[in-house]
């Protein structure tokens, strides 16, 4: 068995389809069946299930993915391993990260860690919390770091952090009083997929806020911009508008029941070993709570 086959048996489980899974692992068609036949007649089982129309995974084949995971994340560690120096650390790390994170404690987190360990490299992909968990789900990162849940059975949410959500106004705009006041304005917010964006729609369904216009951004930092030019309302991160509020450029709608509780995570693929660099980024970040 190679892990070629076996990275290839893992994106076809995932995907259910040949052609998906030859353009995600950058081969031919006839090379995707070719590593699946391979893994099948070693293991003398039968992994997918074809028809003309669709592809099914076996009890065996599901057995096997489990199995899989825990393969390619023990052949990581051990690969990590053989690369490290006595005493020291060293290597990739990929991390997947929603916007608030990834712009207001991670960049904390990775300066002291760079600091103690100048040979980690890192990349940082950042984008809304559903994609960020799609990019674990498919080893596209080694870890992601989002806020909220998901219903994927391939991944695990760790909570390290709550976090608070409040309604925002620019202090040029008179600061309302009661919930009645929030009805028909304008606010100004995250897209669907976006963490954020849960919480907003949890708060304004619980809360019975009538929405008037709403423009949608893609980062926090616009929507902290706009709402800094007296655009509207926002619902964001306390921990996103910190500084914004000790240079009183920002106010607190403090009205009873305009707050939601939520969990900052990291999300791994189910069965991932954690190697040495992705413990100590953890235990960084531990520190820097």
């Amino acid at each position: 068995m190679h892990m070629e086959e076996l990275e290839t048996f893992i994106v076809l489980v995932q995907e259910k389809n040949f052609t998906k899974t030859a353009l995600k692992r950058s081969l031919s068609q006839p090379t995707v069946s070719v590593h699946i036949q391979n893994l099948e007649r070693e293991f003398s089982t039968i992994f997918f299930k074809r028809t003309t129309k669709s592809l099914h995974v076996t009890p065996e084949g599901a057995f096997f993915y489990e199995q899989a995971l825990k393969m390619k994340a023990l052949y990581k560690q051990t690969k990590e391993t053989f690369y490290q120096k006595q005493y020291q650390a060293e290597g990739h790390i990929r991390i997947g990260t929603s916007f608030t994170i990834g712009e207001y404690i991670l960049p904390q987190v990775i300066a002291r860690l760079r600091n103690d360990y100048p040979l980690i490299d890192f990349s940082i992909t950042m984008g809304n919390s559903d994609s960020i968990i799609e990019a674990v789900r498919t080893f596209e990162v080694d870890i992601g770091f989002v806020e909220g849940e998901t219903p994927s059975k391939e991944v695990v949410l760790t909570p390290f952090q709550k976090d608070q959500l409040r309604v925002v106004c620019s202090v040029a705009k008179a600061k309302p009083t009661t919930i009645a006041d929030l009805h028909n304005q304008t606010w100004v917010i995250r897209e669907p997929g976006s963490g954020t964006r849960s919480s907003f729609d949890h708060l304004v369904k619980s809360n019975h806020i009538q929405l008037g216009s709403t423009i949608v951004f893609s980062s926090t930092h616009g929507i902290k911009e706009s709402i800094k030019n007296n655009l509207g309302y926002a619902f964001l991160s306390e921990a996103a508008i910190e500084h914004e509020l000790k240079e009183k450029k920002l106010q607190i709608v403090d009205i009873e029941g305009l707050l939601e509780e939520r969990s900052f995570s990291y999300v791994l693929t189910k069965g991932t070993v954690l190697g040495r660099n992705l413990t100590l980024l953890l235990s960084y970040l531990e520190k820097e709570l």
